[in-house]
């Protein structure tokens, strides 16, 4: 498989971690602290781009068990792998559409509860427990929804698994970065409520289209396999 076979992995990969990280709970709470602490730009960049690090590093380590995995079924069943990428990303894909018209939150609001930030961060006293507290947030909860994206570079080997990681850390240290740097650097606040409450919706779309993808480029209009 070449990287051209990847471009349907990596458009979806992109827009998934984007969305995913455009999230007021992966980059709301470096303001919040950078205020109550009195924190420099500098400062909080640099926490964030570290705690970003974290989140990366614990989905791509999950993401690297998703390869093995991947590579130690095809051994076994490398006939019938494709399909079972397919079902495996459009099950994913419908299970978001299904908690979304079922109202269930985003899961990274259940664990951080964005709508405390400003009480519990008023609450640190010093700056470790703060950037303790941070680096935990991101570190400790990985982007599940990346996940199918690697499901779908199972073919690839470890080159897709390579591809995907980078575009997983740009796409999201990308996306903290900016939203970051755009509310510290504004007296307006970036209004995402709208993203935060249909982001299983859009996931669920975006891993549903690269199932049919998947199938029409690997399984019904096959190239380079024989």
């Amino acid at each position: 498989m070449f990287l051209y076979d990847l471009v349907p992995s990596i458009i979806t990969g992109l827009t998934v971690s984007i969305l995913h990280a455009a999230l007021p709970t992966h980059w709301l709470p470096f303001v919040l602290a950078s205020r109550t602490q009195k924190w420099t730009y500098q400062k909080t960049f640099s926490i964030l781009l570290i705690a970003g690090s974290g989140h990366i590093v614990t989905t791509t380590a999950i993401g690297a068990g998703v390869i093995w995995f991947g590579i130690k079924f095809h051994d076994f069943f490398s006939n019938g792998l494709y399909w079972v990428i397919v079902g495996l990303v459009a099950l994913t894909g419908l299970y978001n559409l299904i908690q979304h018209f079922r109202g269930s939150q985003h899961s990274h609001c259940d664990h951080a509860h964005p709508h405390n930030h400003n009480q519990d961060y008023r609450k640190v006293s010093k700056d470790g427990w703060a950037i303790l507290s941070l680096l935990s947030l991101l570190t400790f909860s990985p982007c599940e929804s990346f996940l199918p994206v690697y499901v779908s570079a199972w073919p690839a080997g470890w080159f897709g698994f390579a591809v995907l990681s980078l575009v997983l850390a740009v796409g999201t240290l990308g996306a903290m970065i900016v939203f970051m740097s755009l509310v510290y650097y504004s007296a307006r606040k970036v209004n995402l409520n709208w993203l935060e409450h249909h982001e299983r919706l859009l996931i669920g779309l975006i891993l549903l289209g690269l199932s049919v993808m998947i199938y029409l480029t690997e399984i019904q209009f096959p190239h380079g396999h024989s």
